[in-house]
Protein backbone atom coordinates (compact mmCIF):
# COMPACT_ATOMS: atom_id res chain seq x y z
CA UNK A 1 0.00 0.00 0.00
CA UNK A 2 1.28 3.66 -0.62
CA UNK A 3 1.38 6.06 1.30
CA UNK A 4 -0.75 9.44 0.51
CA UNK A 5 1.38 12.64 -0.09
CA UNK A 6 -0.06 15.81 1.13
CA UNK A 7 -0.15 17.73 -2.62
CA UNK A 8 -2.44 14.55 -3.44
CA UNK A 9 -5.01 16.16 -1.48
CA UNK A 10 -4.36 19.45 -3.40
CA UNK A 11 -4.49 17.72 -6.61
CA UNK A 12 -7.95 16.31 -6.45
CA UNK A 13 -9.42 19.67 -4.90
CA UNK A 14 -7.51 21.58 -7.85
CA UNK A 15 -9.08 18.83 -10.41
CA UNK A 16 -13.00 19.51 -8.63
CA UNK A 17 -11.99 23.09 -8.81
CA UNK A 18 -10.79 22.63 -12.33
CA UNK A 19 -13.76 21.33 -13.58
CA UNK A 20 -15.96 23.86 -12.85
CA UNK A 21 -14.00 26.43 -14.04
CA UNK A 22 -12.99 28.18 -10.72
CA UNK A 23 -9.51 28.86 -9.76
CA UNK A 24 -8.29 28.26 -6.26
CA UNK A 25 -4.75 29.49 -7.08
CA UNK A 26 -6.20 32.80 -8.43
CA UNK A 27 -8.16 33.45 -5.87
CA UNK A 28 -5.55 32.53 -3.38
CA UNK A 29 -3.08 35.02 -4.80
CA UNK A 30 -5.72 37.74 -4.71
CA UNK A 31 -6.47 37.14 -0.94
CA UNK A 32 -2.60 37.31 -0.39
CA UNK A 33 -2.34 40.46 -2.36
CA UNK A 34 -4.90 41.40 -0.51
CA UNK A 35 -3.55 40.96 3.11
CA UNK A 36 -0.21 42.47 1.74
CA UNK A 37 -1.21 45.72 1.05
CA UNK A 38 -3.11 45.92 4.51
CA UNK A 39 -0.45 44.99 6.33
CA UNK A 40 1.98 47.14 4.25
CA UNK A 41 -0.58 50.22 4.69
CA UNK A 42 -1.23 50.50 0.97
CA UNK A 43 -4.65 50.52 1.23
CA UNK A 44 -6.17 53.67 -0.33
CA UNK A 45 -9.35 51.95 1.03
CA UNK A 46 -10.24 53.80 4.33
CA UNK A 47 -11.89 50.31 5.25
CA UNK A 48 -11.73 49.05 9.11
CA UNK A 49 -11.29 45.45 10.40
CA UNK A 50 -12.03 43.02 11.00
CA UNK A 51 -11.77 42.14 7.20
CA UNK A 52 -14.31 39.12 6.31
CA UNK A 53 -14.08 37.18 2.94
CA UNK A 54 -15.37 33.73 1.75
CA UNK A 55 -17.11 32.28 -0.44
CA UNK A 56 -20.15 29.65 -0.10
CA UNK A 57 -20.59 27.27 -2.95
CA UNK A 58 -24.21 25.01 -4.15
CA UNK A 59 -25.44 23.08 -6.93
CA UNK A 60 -28.24 25.62 -9.12
CA UNK A 61 -31.47 24.24 -9.96
CA UNK A 62 -29.64 23.48 -13.37
CA UNK A 63 -27.23 21.47 -12.02
CA UNK A 64 -24.84 23.89 -12.34
CA UNK A 65 -22.31 25.12 -9.67
CA UNK A 66 -23.17 28.22 -8.30
CA UNK A 67 -20.25 30.00 -6.37
CA UNK A 68 -21.21 33.57 -4.18
CA UNK A 69 -18.93 36.07 -2.33
CA UNK A 70 -19.08 37.51 0.86
CA UNK A 71 -17.65 39.69 3.14
CA UNK A 72 -16.08 43.10 2.95
CA UNK A 73 -13.51 43.07 1.39
CA UNK A 74 -12.81 46.39 -1.06
CA UNK A 75 -14.90 46.30 -4.32
CA UNK A 76 -12.27 45.33 -6.98
CA UNK A 77 -9.83 43.60 -5.16
CA UNK A 78 -11.97 40.09 -5.70
CA UNK A 79 -12.76 38.41 -9.36
CA UNK A 80 -14.85 35.89 -8.38
CA UNK A 81 -18.56 37.97 -8.74
CA UNK A 82 -20.59 40.64 -8.31
CA UNK A 83 -19.22 43.35 -6.22
CA UNK A 84 -22.90 44.38 -5.25
CA UNK A 85 -21.20 46.46 -2.18
CA UNK A 86 -21.63 49.76 -1.40
CA UNK A 87 -18.73 52.16 1.52
CA UNK A 88 -17.67 49.72 4.42
CA UNK A 89 -20.66 47.14 4.25
CA UNK A 90 -19.79 43.61 4.43
CA UNK A 91 -21.90 41.45 2.17
CA UNK A 92 -23.79 38.85 4.53
CA UNK A 93 -23.48 35.22 3.59
CA UNK A 94 -26.72 34.67 1.72
CA UNK A 95 -28.26 31.83 0.67
CA UNK A 96 -31.18 32.14 -1.92
CA UNK A 97 -33.82 28.69 -2.77
CA UNK A 98 -36.86 28.02 -4.60
CA UNK A 99 -39.60 25.64 -5.35
CA UNK A 100 -42.89 26.19 -8.12
CA UNK A 101 -44.55 28.49 -5.49
CA UNK A 102 -41.93 31.07 -3.14
CA UNK A 103 -38.71 32.34 -3.02
CA UNK A 104 -36.79 31.62 0.18
CA UNK A 105 -34.10 33.94 1.36
CA UNK A 106 -31.57 33.43 4.10
CA UNK A 107 -29.20 36.14 5.69
CA UNK A 108 -26.66 35.74 8.21
CA UNK A 109 -26.26 39.11 10.18
CA UNK A 110 -24.44 38.24 13.35
CA UNK A 111 -24.47 41.31 15.84
CA UNK A 112 -27.82 42.82 14.99
CA UNK A 113 -30.76 43.94 16.04
CA UNK A 114 -34.32 43.51 14.22
CA UNK A 115 -34.47 47.69 14.23
CA UNK A 116 -31.27 48.07 12.67
CA UNK A 117 -32.58 46.12 9.53
CA UNK A 118 -33.95 47.84 6.34
CA UNK A 119 -35.23 45.43 3.83
CA UNK A 120 -36.40 46.65 0.50
CA UNK A 121 -38.28 44.84 -2.06
CA UNK A 122 -39.89 45.25 -5.50
CA UNK A 123 -41.24 42.71 -7.97
CA UNK A 124 -37.83 41.60 -9.25
CA UNK A 125 -35.72 42.95 -6.38
CA UNK A 126 -34.59 42.78 -2.88
CA UNK A 127 -32.11 45.37 -0.99
CA UNK A 128 -31.07 44.54 2.36
CA UNK A 129 -28.93 47.48 4.45
CA UNK A 130 -27.59 47.40 7.97
CA UNK A 131 -26.44 51.20 9.36
CA UNK A 132 -25.03 50.33 12.48
CA UNK A 133 -21.76 51.88 13.36
CA UNK A 134 -19.85 48.57 14.04
CA UNK A 135 -21.73 46.09 11.93
CA UNK A 136 -22.62 47.23 8.87
CA UNK A 137 -24.00 44.94 6.10
CA UNK A 138 -25.39 45.29 2.26
CA UNK A 139 -26.42 43.11 -0.10
CA UNK A 140 -29.10 43.68 -3.28
CA UNK A 141 -30.55 40.60 -4.85
CA UNK A 142 -32.22 40.35 -8.34
CA UNK A 143 -34.89 38.12 -8.02
CA UNK A 144 -35.34 35.66 -11.35
CA UNK A 145 -39.28 36.04 -11.32
CA UNK A 146 -41.64 38.44 -10.46
CA UNK A 147 -42.79 37.91 -6.83
CA UNK A 148 -45.89 39.57 -5.05
CA UNK A 149 -44.39 41.95 -2.35
CA UNK A 150 -47.56 41.76 -0.31
CA UNK A 151 -46.73 38.50 0.32
CA UNK A 152 -43.35 38.77 1.88
CA UNK A 153 -43.09 37.05 5.12
CA UNK A 154 -40.14 38.03 7.44
CA UNK A 155 -38.15 36.10 10.63
CA UNK A 156 -35.48 37.44 12.45
CA UNK A 157 -33.77 35.23 14.90
CA UNK A 158 -30.79 35.37 16.49
CA UNK A 159 -28.96 36.48 13.53
CA UNK A 160 -30.03 34.86 10.89
CA UNK A 161 -33.24 36.85 8.92
CA UNK A 162 -35.23 34.76 6.87
CA UNK A 163 -37.77 35.87 3.78
CA UNK A 164 -40.29 34.26 2.26
CA UNK A 165 -42.20 35.95 -0.91
CA UNK A 166 -44.49 34.28 -3.04
CA UNK A 167 -43.65 34.17 -6.72
CA UNK A 168 -46.58 35.46 -8.51
CA UNK A 169 -48.53 33.36 -11.09
CA UNK A 170 -47.52 33.85 -14.29
CA UNK A 171 -51.43 32.57 -15.34
CA UNK A 172 -52.63 36.02 -14.34
CA UNK A 173 -55.95 37.19 -16.55
CA UNK A 174 -55.08 40.22 -18.20
CA UNK A 175 -56.93 42.91 -19.84
CA UNK A 176 -57.87 42.11 -23.62
CA UNK A 177 -56.94 44.75 -26.32
CA UNK A 178 -59.29 45.36 -29.40
CA UNK A 179 -56.77 46.32 -32.03
CA UNK A 180 -58.43 48.10 -34.72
Amino acid sequence: MTARRDDDWDDIFNDLYDEFGFDMKKVNSEIAKFWESIMKGESDDKMLGPYVYGFSYKVGPDGKPVFQEFGNVPKGRSRLGSGNMEGNYREPLTDVNEDNENIYITYELPGIDKKDIKLTINENNMELKVDKELRKYYKNIELNVPVDTDSAVAKFTNGILDITLKKLDNKRSGKTIKID
